[in-house]
């Protein structure tokens, strides 16, 4: 399991490395068009919000997951045993899990209710489903790559609570 979520962490990653050059090209190419030219170009800012931008961000989340990227506020865990710390881990772990879980699926049917419904930019006749697919794709990834490190937070290795885990002596 560890394996194909690995090869799904680096296609995401780089999908969303793709999408976050083609947005910089984008949009220096629009911003030149409109003030050297007089034309932007057309719907670039609906596409780079809508389309490169959700991309770049959801579906770079697996590695932030993993890269332990993700802000978090440890001055009261930082004061707390060995045990409690332990304890504090393990919850964190678990409603995150169940958070993100759930985001899947509020994201996964927003999705499918865009599509039915056909909705589309308002400059150009591109769907507006494959951008809440993609948020969902990323949330679904980050959720099983957080319930696969459930284990790991007992060994003080999970990615998301690898700042706090070095614990004090005792």
């Amino acid at each position: 399991m560890r394996r194909v979520l690995d090869t799904c962490e680096w296609v995401l990653t780089l999908v969303a490395a793709v999408a976050t050059f083609s947005m910089m090209l984008l949009t220096t190419a629009d911003a030149g068009g409109r003030y050297l030219f007089n034309r932007p170009i057309l719907a670039a800012y609906e596409l780079t919000t809508n389309y490169l931008m959700i991309a770049g961000v959801f579906l770079a989340m697996p590695y932030a997951y993993r890269q332990g990227a993700n802000i978090r506020v440890t001055f009261l865990v930082e004061r707390l045993g060995r045990r409690a710390r332990l304890a504090v881990d393990h919850l964190v772990q678990i409603v995150s899990i169940l958070y993100c879980a759930a985001l899947v699926v509020a994201t996964f049917q927003q999705a499918r209710h865009v599509l039915r419904t056909g909705t589309q930019f308002v400059t150009m006749e591109l769907p507006m489903w494959p951008a809440h697919l993609i948020v969902s794709i990323g949330l679904f990834v980050t959720t099983l790559m957080m319930l696969v490190d459930l284990p790991e937070v007992r060994r003080k290795r999970s990615s998301a609570a690898s700042a706090s885990m070095k614990w004090p002596n005792g």
